[in-house]
């Protein structure tokens, strides 16, 4: 399940570009269809019980994923997108190395192989090739947007145990889709009935779906293998550009497929251990 949602998130492209939206509006709109789209699934979940616990647990999950959000557009506007991707993609290095003490479970290699994973991704993004794009602060909004999507595995992973995979993406997606919406304010009558035909497919099947396989997949293979996973979405998202929209792809970037693909491997048939009680 996370194998396939990852995979899926990688055509995103096929519903945004046709669009010609920038993310600031396209983000939050994407966000409010994915929820009124999970709504549904949700209400047929188990009744759950509202502890204190529970809705800060909502709270962070909306604060991440808005933060994830907000920052990786920034990234892609003030640097190149092979960059922005590269830094954003830290994130399953982090979650892979912080499993142990805040899963409490360890998979034996899975930082190894989130390090190996990285360097396939920077094989097929090849952002040496950037130029004169800004470094320093497109880095540093991409790094930002790691660290908040880590955080946010950690965190849906404990949400969605407490009151179901559907139920946590339909509620924190339209809570976030408030968080977010100042961004699109007053461009709004630039979308048309084309715009959110695409806007709304791509939030059913990529957003709402892929969303809910993703966290009922999270629940069951632990934080540190998804992490390692969700390199397919990058890759995916290059042949994508190359296949669909003639973007050009380098020579090497075979190699980073393999070492993505590889690592993915690994991480699944890899045997897990209990290290200590999860935070």
């Amino acid at each position: 399940m996370v194998a396939v949602a990852a995979s899926a998130w990688g055509t995103w492209s096929l519903f945004l570009r046709p669009t010609g939206l920038p993310g600031t509006v396209s983000g939050p709109v994407v966000l409010l269809m994915m929820g009124l789209w999970a709504l549904p699934l949700a209400l047929r979940e188990p009744a759950t019980s509202w502890d204190r616990r529970t809705v800060g647990l909502l709270a962070l999950n909306t604060v991440c994923d808005a933060v994830n959000v907000v920052t990786f557009f920034a990234a892609i506007e003030h640097t190149s997108v092979a960059i922005a991707v590269l830094t954003h993609y830290l994130a399953p290095v982090l979650i892979a190395l912080a499993a142990p003490r805040v899963d409490g479970t360890a998979v034996r290699g899975a930082p190894a192989a989130a390090v190996i994973a990285t360097a396939g991704l920077a094989l097929v993004l090849e952002p040496w090739r950037a130029g004169g794009a800004a470094l320093g602060l497109g880095a540093a909004l991409g790094a930002t947007s790691a660290v908040a999507y880590a955080g946010n595995v950690f965190v849906v992973r404990r949400l969605a145990a407490r009151i179901g995979a559907s139920r946590a993406i339909a509620y924190h997606s339209l809570l976030a889709a408030i968080v977010v919406a100042p961004l699109g304010a007053g461009h709004l009558d630039a979308i048309d009935a084309g715009d959110l035909a695409y806007l709304g497919a791509g939030s059913l099947l990529l957003g709402a779906l892929a969303g809910i396989g993703f966290v009922a997949g999270l629940s069951r293979i632990g934080s540190a293998r998804a992490a390692v996973l969700t390199f397919l979405e990058p890759l995916v998202a290059v042949i994508v550009g190359w296949t669909a929209f003639g973007e050009g792809l380098g020579p090497i970037a075979a190699l980073g497929g393999a070492l993505i693909l590889g690592a993915g491997l690994w991480v699944v048939r890899a045997p897990a251990r209990a290290t200590a009680a999860p935070g």
